[in-house]
């Protein structure tokens, strides 16, 4: 499984949109489309406590996007460990 990263840190408390203020989450992308939220589970768990993993999915055909969002419980699991890290992690 081959990966990017980028970190989209939710801490705008003042966003009525926000339901969890202190939590982090990731961009994931460049998915191969067999690529499954529970393999995704699988990986960034071992970075830290994963709240849900959603790939983005095609409203008509449920075809992968491409792309996933990983929402870590705190920021700082989302934060704290480089993206070499779980690149790693997904193509051992």
């Amino acid at each position: 499984m081959r990966i990017q990263i980028g970190v989209m840190a939710e801490n705008d408390t003042n966003s009525s949109t926000t339901p969890h203020p202190l939590n982090g989450s990731l961009w994931v992308g460049d998915l191969g489309p067999e690529v499954s939220e529970q393999q995704l589970y699988e990986v960034f768990a071992q970075i830290g406590q994963v709240q849900s993993v959603r790939v983005c999915r095609d409203a008509l055909t449920r075809r992968s996007l491409g792309y996933a969002y990983v929402n870590y419980l705190a920021t700082a699991d989302g934060e704290t460990r480089p993206s070499e890290e779980a690149s790693s992690l997904a193509t051992s």
